[in-house]
């Protein structure tokens, strides 16, 4: 009786996966007819190859585009991945991992052939550059569908396939940076047969996935593809987000492989010798370094970056576009799920302060690890960590997220429009988080289930009315920006807000997304200033990140 009166309400879902055809410069593409929890229809375009297939001897290489089609291109089943280092999807969610993994899913809530011109939103996902999918059931676009705008997201290589360097042009690395401008690329040459208008592109992405739009502004080589950008809790100035001792962790790879490997192979030997092993072994060889992240490659043609992401930001060098970013209220209490393997980790850094440093302060001596890690832990408490565990969860959700984003505000601010906001609503959605006295709940990613659809909150109508207005008032905000470049626009009533004021060098306002929305200013401050004070007393110049 409950589906009787379910088709009711909701008469269309009876044709629900009704196919339809888009014709592209490539060939035709066969999508299919989905529904909104709300019951608004949009058309899904899944799995549409941007790229040829890197395989043999285009592993390790920058993507080449892809080549046309006969026949109608079946877009109808999103089942692939990229290998990567762990299942992140969850129990029940079995894709296929494959190393040809290059494409990517077009959604639109417009019929393509109605010829529209709708903004558009190219999502670049998250998993620490070594994990990470858009499949359906993971990262579904139901809730953005009822906004107005249409949703690209683009699968790009992760682990040693995307992140591989030897330093040299021989493997020079960033390729998964590489397979994201391709796919910026096929947006420009390809949207509008889906409704949409290149002009009014808005990149955005979560975690790493933020760290990659912040790196996309950052390369020459995707300019003139955006003109908005959104990153959640991720920047290029965070320090997990660069590979410093790429060359040994290349040829450390090739020794997980082959124990006999010589390590004063030519980069050409170890290209040809990882050329010859299975996408399998090498992914399997990769799992116990975890160590691939985005590097500066050498000056040649094909470059994403060349030079310090630091100097790029305080030279005024980043793309000039519209820029938001934001982080979650205590990014990693996640580190906190065993309060007392917490504890011992609290004593571990207690007994040995150098283990506060980061690579990128560029302290090599011993004894002067010790005088800076306590003035590290100043910043936070005039006494131990194990007795102030809020405290410590605090220094592990600043140096991984909060300081270097909040500084990568302040510095872009001077040069183009940036807006800041923290995630501070906890709600059901993401789960419980644990209590820690001192410390926040919102952990990283918790933000994202207010925007995506996963296993464990296709149904709102399930959920608090907080959380229902929660996710309805961010996804208002990141989708006026993509229409307007103004995150309030007309829902003033709906928010709760007239205007959300831009950073400035020596004015940081920031919206504060809770029960209600809040303009605040001086996020973080005290702790900010501290380890300013820090890096500007004890740290190495040139910095590469902070």
């Amino acid at each position: 009786m409950r589906w009787f009166y379910f088709l009711v309400l909701f008469p269309g879902l009876l044709h629900i996966n009704a196919e339809i055809i888009v014709t592209t410069p490539n060939g035709k593409i066969r999508g299919r007819q989905e529904y909104s929890q709300r019951g608004i229809s949009f058309y899904a375009f899944q799995q549409i190859p941007f790229a040829q297939p890197p395989i043999g001897s285009l592993r390790f290489k920058a993507p080449v585009p892809a080549e046309p089609w006969s026949g109608i291109l079946d877009a109808t089943k999103n089942d692939r991945l990229c290998f990567q280092q762990t299942n992140m999807l969850g129990p029940g969610i079995t894709p296929l991992q494959n190393e040809d993994c290059l494409y990517l899913n077009v959604y639109t809530p417009m019929d393509p052939s109605k010829n529209g011109s709708l903004p558009v939103m190219f999502y670049i996902y998250g998993g620490g550059f070594v994990n990470g999918a858009n499949n359906f059931d993971y990262n579904g676009p139901h809730y953005l569908m009822e906004y107005g705008v249409i949703i690209v997201n683009v699968n790009y290589r992760v682990g040693p396939f995307g992140f591989l360097s030897t330093g040299d042009t021989v493997i020079p690395g960033n390729n998964g940076l590489k397979d994201q401008l391709l796919g910026l690329k096929w947006v420009q040459e390809n949207i509008e047969y889906f409704g949409g208008d290149k002009t009014k592109v808005t990149i955005f992405g979560e975690s790493a996935g933020a760290a990659s739009v912040t790196y996309q502004l950052m390369s020459q080589k995707s300019k003139g593809l955006f003109r908005a950008a959104i990153a959640q809790s991720g920047s290029i100035l965070s320090p997990w987000t660069f590979q410093r001792n790429y060359r040994d962790i290349a040829y450390g790879l090739s020794v997980q492989l082959d124990p006999t490997f010589d390590p004063k192979a030519s980069s050409q030997e170890l290209l040809e010798f990882l050329q010859s092993k299975t996408a399998e072994k090498v992914n399997d060889a990769a799992k116990s370094m975890m160590s691939f992240t985005p590097v500066i490659e050498p000056n040649h043609d094909d470059a994403f970056i060349t030079k310090r992401m630091y100097e790029a930001i305080i030279n005024g060098e980043m793309q000039r576009v519209p820029l938001i970013l934001g982080i979650c209220s205590e990014e990693m209490i996640w580190d906190a799920l065993d309060p007392e393997s917490f504890k011992w980790t609290a004593r571990a850094l207690d007994s040995n302060l150098s283990l506060l440093i980061n690579d990128n302060m560029h302290i090599e001596d011993a004894s002067q690890k010790q005088t800076v890690g306590a003035a590290i832990r100043q910043v936070y408490t005039d006494g131990l960590f194990i007795d102030k565990i809020g405290n410590a969860v605090e220094f592990f959700s600043d140096t991984s997220f909060g300081r270097s984003i909040i500084h990568h505000a302040k510095k872009q601010s001077q040069f183009s429009d940036v807006y800041f906001y923290q995630f501070s609503y906890y709600g059901s959605i993401p789960g419980v988080r644990p209590y820690i006295e001192g410390a926040y709940k919102v952990a990283h990613s918790d933000d994202n289930q207010y925007i995506w659809v996963s296993m464990n909150n296709s149904n709102l109508n399930t959920y608090p009315k907080g959380d229902v207005l929660t996710s309805e008032r961010f996804l208002t905000l990141f989708t006026n920006f993509a229409k307007s470049l103004d995150p309030v626009a007309n829902n003033t009533e709906l928010l709760g807000i007239t205007s959300w004021p831009k950073v400035t060098p020596n004015d940081f306002h920031y919206l504060d997304i809770n029960e209600t929305l809040t303009i605040k200013k001086d996020l973080k401050r005290d702790v900010y200033e501290g380890w300013v004070n820090v890096y500007e007393k004890y740290a190495v110049k040139p910095y590469d990140t902070f």
